[in-house]
């Protein structure tokens, strides 16, 4: 298994070759925007050269959150398509192997409905960027109108696109929030079984490790520190046993709390995989010390100089 993190674009090969990652997740821009500016071929060259530098492999890219290509609105949807293609071929101006989508919400129009809207884009995407990233869908917490939140219907939305490059992103947190119990070695076996049953396993390509803040079927998104949510370190040490995901890459999208948060996830995860069996030692390094990172920590606000009292009027003699 090769771990790594979801960092920022800009610094991501430095700051992956400096927490001991052996992999990278991004985005390729503004992830709360439709336009994104053309990348500099400087750019490219110098992330690409990062990217060789710190021997990170795979690159994946993780879709801007507004693309919905279930969209039932024309406009959202013609908007969601047209980021959709132009993330793609970013994407592959940056050497990525992987490009990871949630499906998105058919916002009352049906599932069926949604999936063809789905459909429809993968296919436009493989005529018009043939050779980008193989893209990766991702299961859902679920909630709303949102698709794949069961492996059925993941699976329905890959058979109904019948693209070559389409495969499926496992995210533990969004599984257990749908419903799927991975807290033991016998619901880890029956989530693996559930998959290869609707999707294969051959199709799984890359695994997103958060825990869980919400409980089994809450269908709540919220990531937590890996051993601290509701999955625990007995899920995880259960999901590094199966023998069936060595050898996927594994992205952790846990919380940036504190600078010292991204080092404690990654090397608590890579320390279970070598006890697992999962890793060799002598493949993964040392776990950096002292080492900081970018935290979402709110800055302390600087102290204001007290107010002086106002004056007291002079009495009038």
């Amino acid at each position: 298994m090769r771990f790594g993190m979801h960092l920022t674009f800009k610094d991501g090969p430095a700051l992956a070759r400096s927490l001991g990652c052996q992999a990278l997740q991004i985005f390729c821009g503004n992830p709360r925007g439709w336009l994104k500016t053309p990348l500099e071929a400087d750019f490219i060259a110098s992330f690409r050269a990062g990217v060789a530098a710190a021997k990170l492999d795979p690159i994946v890219v993780h879709a801007t959150y507004l693309i919905n290509l279930a969209a039932r609105s024309d406009d959202i949807y013609q908007k969601s398509c047209d980021a959709f293609i132009t993330e793609l071929k970013r994407s592959q101006q940056l050497g990525a192997r992987f490009f990871v989508l949630h499906i998105g919400n058919h916002m009352g129009a049906g599932p069926e409905a949604g999936r063809a809207r789905v459909a429809a884009a993968m296919q436009r995407a493989e005529r018009e960027v043939p050779d980008g990233p193989e893209i990766l869908v991702e299961n859902t917490a679920g909630g709303g109108t949102s698709l794949g939140t069961t492996f059925e219907e993941v699976a329905a939305v890959i058979d109904a696109s019948n693209i070559s490059k389409l495969g499926l992103c496992l995210d533990t947190c969004h599984a257990l929030a749908a419903g799927y119990d991975i807290r033991t070695k016998d619901g880890v076996t029956k989530m693996l079984d559930t998959i290869d049953k609707t999707i294969s396993l051959k199709k799984l390509r890359c695994l997103h490790f958060n825990d869980s803040k919400g409980a089994v079927g809450s269908h709540l998104d919220r990531h937590e520190h890996i051993g601290s949510g509701e999955i625990g370190l007995d899920g995880f040490k259960a999901l590094l046993a199966d023998k069936r995901i060595w050898g996927l890459p594994a992205i952790l999208e846990t919380p940036k709390e504190l600078p010292s948060s991204d080092v404690d996830n990654l090397w608590r995860t890579i320390e279970l995989a070598i006890a697992a069996g999962a890793v060799k030692k002598s493949d993964v390094g040392t776990k950096p010390v002292g080492l900081e990172t970018p935290s979402d920590s709110p800055k302390p606000k600087a102290k204001s100089a007290p107010k002086k009292a106002p004056a007291k009027p002079r009495k009038k003699v």
